[in-house]
């Protein structure tokens, strides 16, 4: 689907904009420290999530965001924070990614920008390494 200037130029720096409120900030803060292991975060975006991250903690971290246009910023963030990921260009609702095959699944404030959320907690279910049942804006370890 073709974007617009707006949504290509515009609406990424906006959507960065809000999700860094403190609001946001103090959740992402109780949340994100709690993963462990290999990590999936399903829609990193522009990697607001990355500071919060206790890489003492986590072993390798794959972040799946469907919008290239963030990826920019996600990388510097990501630079920033000390922490190796690896980008996949993909929405959530089929993960290019084995069965069983990461410790925690991160998701803050998502599920209501993805097309099929049930599809995607499906898929986020099949990818842990131990079925835990969640809720968005929060970090799901395994059992």
């Amino acid at each position: 689907m073709a974007q617009n200037w707006y949504e290509r130029h515009v609406l990424p720096l906006l959507i960065d904009l809000a999700c860094g409120s403190a609001p946001m900030r103090e959740m992402r803060r109780q949340v994100v420290p709690t993963a462990s292991g290999k990590v999936l975060e399903v829609g990193i975006g522009t990697g607001r999530n990355l500071p919060y991250y206790d890489a003492a903690r986590v072993h390798s971290l794959v972040g799946v965001e469907p919008s290239l246009r963030m990826h920019r910023l996600t990388r510097k963030r990501s630079h920033q924070a000390g922490i190796a990921l690896q980008l996949v260009g993909l929405s959530a609702e089929q993960l290019p990614l084995a069965d069983a095959s990461f410790d925690t699944v991160v998701c803050t404030f998502t599920l209501c920008s993805i097309p099929d959320p049930v599809a995607a907690l499906r898929e986020m279910r099949r990818v842990l390494a131990r079925r835990r049942a969640a809720a968005d804006c929060r970090a799901w370890p395994r059992a």
